[in-house]
């Protein structure tokens, strides 16, 4: 495993955050008004992909606020910290974790799915933006006893 960042968000609480490439309509409100309240915390580090389109979007809102927020990546650690990611990396808010020994620096079905679940394995507690049996997130929810559905 390689990190970059401030490995103390480590010892928050931490919410693991998916949401899959395509969200009910329904979601996308009560989604975004959990990442406006939870980016005000600074008692928690929400852990993710930061992969798909709305997770993306969350992040935009994490980004502007005061959680932790750790990243972990489907391919190998930045060389350099993305321009999106800087302000809040340089104010100690940002870990990036790649858990498993990799070259790729393109991400693969199989290596989401794996980062999925070592980010799963970190959290806390899990949130996920929508689910259906068809996600390829669904089976996340039947292990976990802390859940929510946005």
């Amino acid at each position: 495993m390689e990190t970059l960042g401030n490995i103390s968000l480590l010892d928050r609480r931490k919410i693991g955050y998916f949401a899959s490439g395509t969200i009910a309509y329904l979601s996308v409100l009560p989604t975004l008004d959990w990442a406006t309240e939870v980016a005000r915390r600074e008692d928690v580090a929400v852990v993710s992909g930061f992969h798909s389109k709305m997770e993306r979007e969350v992040l935009d809102f994490l980004i502007r606020g005061k959680c932790g927020i750790i990243c972990v990546l489907a391919r190998s650690i930045y060389k350099k910290i993305p321009e999106k990611y800087r302000e809040a990396y340089n104010a100690g808010r940002v870990l990036f974790i790649a858990p498993f020994k990799t070259s790729a620096t393109m991400t693969s079905r199989l290596l989401c799915q794996r980062r999925n679940e070592y980010a799963a394995s970190i959290s806390d507690e899990l949130v996920l933006s929508s689910l259906t049996p068809n996600s390829s997130l669904y089976h996340m929810s039947l292990s976990r006893n802390r859940i929510t559905v946005l």
